[in-house]
């Protein structure tokens, strides 16, 4: 039986078949240099053959799909594309994987439920990743038959013209995107450009340079986060549309995709400053649109098709019917009961293609929201399925400085793999085992309990607390904010967490999985006596300077060094 994701017919004579030792590949058309160079990259026993396997290739396939059969003398592979066969072939490998001498005998037909099966990492709240982990990340999302990444960007990305903005975020340069686009192409998946255009564009408008394209260059109030110093948003003007298509001009070429997200969420302080007036006399929503349908138009006259936030359009989603033919809105949302419904409904009645876009849970939360995040993924693909949607993009974010390990996403980015391609078969799998087989860099039993648990250690309060967990607020919470937060939770209940979080058994063999769980670890508990603590009038405890240093190491093991300072900064602050 296939680990993941599970294939939409499969029979299975229940013979065994010996495994071949090589394998010989035989099509009935010429494939490409793309297509070779990508069985390359996935490690199957390929030529030279002993002629006992063949593995043939063959283009009389199920529709958008492929078909692999396994017999004592060939193995035969039919897909309608490429990009299906090498999807039909990481299943092969994972079959091969399972067999330690013997093949099962069997015929298997599957597709894809969602076309496009995204993931977006976001590398503009502190952490960036290097090469060698995004190129790990790539690898890791093809053997999960993903076929789409985007890197969330505001300002990590090194244009030539404003070194001020990234000087000290280690950005990610032309080069390095073009190496990983070609690194990508490979593997059947597309690295789509990603620049926000509109709002959170706080990291440019903080800087003197950049103050007279903000919306509010006094900075403004905002309305989760009290008051800010420096604008968000741009202005919607033909000033603020000449500085994005500069910054157009220097990306766009390095990619291959010919889609662009432009981003365009949460223009938290729209109408209180520049376009007041204008606001008040037309509208939010149609002044924001018309903006946006400016910038839309800027990457359709490159050729490009542009995705973009629908948070705003979905306030007035009568407003959608103007967007140009080929947009693509993303709707997100990222809790369990997000209503996905309602949104794609009113995208489908308008005739306007969308993604949705649930999110792995982890931010905000050193131990993850599992709880959570299975649930928000599972309705944010029956919706796009039930509702024509063109695919699901998972969204990892690192709000407040990207405190959670990497190892967090593991488990909602298995699931999201799942259930976008095969939703009925994947709603309840065995994630652990499933981890344990295939993520990439010696993922252990120890490690997946221990994900497990720090999860759980979150989520034993009652009262919820969206987008976040009780345990990370007390964690950043100053001496002066903890007794508002404790009001609301109680001692019995951070006793529980503690004592899951007493249970989890890693090693110190200093793999970097065990260095970054432990990690996660301490900062819980040291947020679990911060709690204790306040509710029993007792000193509140300081964070030990050796887990600030911890935290350093581990960072740099598999980031750049940009925005580390900034990021441990605001742990050593809470106390």
């Amino acid at each position: 039986m296939l680990l993941h994701p599970t294939p939409k017919k499969l029979s299975a004579s229940g013979r065994q078949s010996p495994k071949p030792q090589s394998l010989s590949l035989q099509a009935d058309q010429q494939l490409s240099s793309r297509f070779r160079a990508a069985l390359q990259t996935l490690d199957l026993p390929l030529p030279p053959s002993s002629g006992d396997c063949p593995l043939q290739l063959s283009t009389s396939s199920p529709v958008h799909g492929y078909r692999l059969r396994i017999t004592p003398s060939s193995i035969t592979l039919e897909a309608e594309s490429e990009q299906l066969a090498y999807h039909g072939l990481v299943t092969l490998r994972q079959v091969l994987a399972q067999e330690e001498n013997h093949l099962p005998e069997l015929e298997i037909e599957d597709w894809p439920d969602l076309e496009n099966r995204g993931y977006m990492l976001d590398i503009s709240r502190c952490k960036v990743p290097t090469m060698a982990t995004l190129f790990e990340l790539v690898d890791q999302l093809a053997s999960l038959k993903f076929n789409q990444l985007q890197l969330y960007t505001e300002h990590a990305f090194a244009y030539r013209n404003h070194e001020e903005v990234w000087a000290d975020a280690s950005p990610i340069t032309a080069e390095e995107i073009q190496e990983l686009d070609l690194y990508c192409y490979h593997r059947y998946i597309e690295l789509v450009p990603n620049q926000n255009t509109f709002g959170h564009m706080e990291r440019w408008l903080k800087h003197s340079a950049y103050r007279h394209l903000a919306e509010c260059p006094e900075g403004f109030e905002h309305p989760l986060a009290g008051r800010k110093s420096c604008g968000s948003t741009l202005k919607p003007n033909a000033e603020s549309l000449a500085f994005v298509s500069e910054l157009f001009d220097e990306l766009l070429p390095n990619f291959r995709s010919r889609q662009c997200n432009i981003g365009g969420d949460e223009p938290w302080e729209l109408g209180q400053g520049w376009s007041r007036e204008q606001v008040a006399q037309q509208g939010k929503q149609r002044v924001y649109l018309d903006h946006l349908l400016k910038i839309c138009r800027n990457v359709g006259n490159r050729g490009y098709v542009s995705q973009f936030w629908g948070d705003i359009i979905l306030e007035q989603p009568e407003l959608a019917a103007e967007l140009p033919g080929e947009t693509v809105g993303l709707l997100w949302g990222y809790e369990a009961d997000h209503p996905f419904a309602q949104q794609c409904q009113a995208f489908q009645q308008a005739g306007k293609a969308f993604y949705v876009v649930p999110g792995t849970s982890t931010w905000n939360a050193i131990g993850g929201r599992l709880g959570n995040a299975l649930p928000n993924i599972r309705r944010a693909a029956r919706n796009a399925i039930q509702h024509e949607g063109l695919g699901l993009l998972l969204t990892d974010w690192g709000d407040s400085g990207h405190h959670q390990s990497s190892l967090t996403s593991l488990l909602p980015l298995l699931y999201a793999a799942g259930v976008s391609w095969g939703l009925a078969d994947n709603m309840e799998p065995d994630l652990d085992t499933v981890a344990t087989k295939l993520i990439h860099g010696n993922l252990l039993p120890r490690h997946t309990n221990a994900l497990r648990q720090l999860s759980a250690a979150g989520e034993v309060f009652q009262e919820p607390l969206p987008n976040a967990t009780w345990l990370n607020k007390l964690l950043f919470a100053t001496e002066r904010e903890l007794p508002e937060i404790v009001a609301k939770l109680n001692e019995t209940e951070l006793l529980a967490a503690q004592e899951i979080l007493d249970t989890i058994a890693l090693e110190t063999d200093d793999s970097w999985q065990d260095r970054d769980l432990l990690g996660a670890c301490q900062l819980l508990r040291h947020a679990c006596a911060k709690g204790l603590a306040t509710i029993r009038k007792q000193t509140v405890p300081a964070l030990p300077f050796e887990q600030v240093e911890e935290f350093r190491n581990n960072w740099l093991l598999r980031n750049r060094p940009g925005g580390l300072e900034e990021a441990a900064d605001n742990l050593a602050k809470a106390d």
